[in-house]
């Protein structure tokens, strides 16, 4: 169980303070709700139902500097591929998205960053529906790594990048 002040992730709202645990009645039964408050989003709230497991599964921990280095220094980023159908890699990377799990979310990084260093080499360039999973995936990651690393946000990109090479 999550305690009151302690930051976590909740799926692609990013990074979330948890200010209390609280009751409410709903259809006369009583239910504990983690309430979050989004970094990002000071004064909005979430309610996460405590007792629905699918719920709560979209919370997890911020990751600590050395598990984000122990991640970079293993061969699993590296682990990512891209995916040749079309179609195929846009319900994946939407499925990732969604997910937010840190490590598959870097693969994509990975996956993509390497498609797009393959293509300019042809002197092409990326799809758009794929530089905005890029996006998406490197805007979930940014606000988690910036805090972690104590970096601004806009160099967190690099930092990524520099650590896959």
């Amino acid at each position: 169980m999550y305690q009151i002040g302690e930051q976590v992730v909740y799926g692609i709202h990013g990074i979330c303070q948890i200010l209390d645990v609280e009751e409410r009645r709903i259809d006369g039964k009583s239910h504990r709700y983690y309430v979050l408050e989004p970094a990002e989003q000071p004064g909005t709230k979430f309610w996460v139902p405590v007792d629905d497991q699918a719920a709560v599964a979209k919370l997890r921990p911020v990751i600590t500097r050395e598990e984000l280095e122990q991640v970079f220094r293993s061969d699993a980023i590296r682990q990512g591929q891209w995916i040749a159908d079309e179609n195929q890699r846009k319900q994946r990377y939407k499925e990732l998205i969604t997910r937010g799990d840190r490590l598959s979310l870097l693969q994509m990084v990975y996956a993509i960053h390497q498609q797009k260093t393959l293509l300019q080499q042809k002197g092409k360039k990326l799809h758009l529906c794929d530089i905005n999973f890029l996006r998406d995936a490197e805007r979930l990651l940014d606000a988690e790594l910036s805090q972690v690393l104590g970096i601004p946000r806009l160099q967190v990109e690099s930092y990524i990048l520099d650590r896959m090479a």
